[in-house]
């Protein structure tokens, strides 16, 4: 697989996973070492995952394209493999905790499938539903962000930002520098288990800017009980 579509694969993964509620790390990973488990999340999980892996990445499974339903099996079998221990730590959102299960998530995907990016036009500032947005909700120029947007890692700061509402975690944004893509900033809203109403979980814009106006905009209609309106 090349590089850049591994570097890709597991920066998915890492955002992904991390973005779990903490009641879902807490039934995954459990009360204490082993005790109170809940597997059945380990679905939920796998399913949210491979929502996102199989819109931006190109899968496939025995040189055929492989199905959601194969990539939601194998994350959950990835998830399954996880020991006692590893997924307890997971509770304390412990970092090196979480990039081990990562990494061993994405080693298991690895060696049943193949991955590459999805191909980019560059049309990504283009009034039209490349990314999924219709032109009456593109961001427009002047927007700008109203939340507060920080460092995800305070130890190695770069293009990796979380954006809070006063205490209250909107989602996160972050970039990828590969040829092609230089542009695309990739954005996931924070799980809470709420309704979507119709607004979609994770995308991507031309800017930071824009990225962050994005989930800002998801979760102030959210917040306001409004569904996504899908025509103008």
């Amino acid at each position: 697989m090349p590089d850049d579509a591994g570097t890709l694969l597991r920066s998915f993964l890492n955002n992904a996973l991390r973005r779990q509620t903490q009641r879902r790390i807490r039934d995954f990973g459990g009360y204490e070492i082993g005790k109170r488990r809940k597997p059945d999340v380990i679905d939920a999980i796998a399913d949210e995952v491979a929502e996102f892996l199989c819109t931006y990445l190109d899968i496939k499974a025995n040189g055929r394209p492989a199905t959601r339903e194969g990539v939601v099996f194998a994350i959950a079998q990835a998830l399954r493999n996880v020991s006692d221990e590893l997924a307890y730590r997971l509770t304390s959102r412990e970092d090196q905790a979480w990039r081990t299960v990562c990494e061993s998530v994405a080693v298991f995907l690895e060696a049943c499938m193949e991955f590459d990016q999805k191909p980019y036009d560059g049309s990504l500032t283009a009034r039209s539903n490349y990314n999924g947005w219709k032109s009456w909700e593109m961001i427009v120029s002047g927007e700008r962000p109203r939340g507060k947007w920080r460092h995800a890692w305070k130890e190695k700061p770069g293009d990796d930002f979380i954006g809070f509402d006063g205490e209250t975690c909107m989602g996160r944004i972050f970039k990828i520098d590969f040829t092609g893509s230089d542009e695309r900033w990739y954005w996931l809203m924070a799980a809470d288990g709420s309704p979507r109403r119709g607004w979609p979980a994770a995308g991507y814009e031309a800017s930071a800017r824009s990225a962050a106006c994005r989930v800002e905009r998801i979760y102030f209609a959210l917040a306001k009980g409004a569904a996504r309106i899908e025509s103008g």
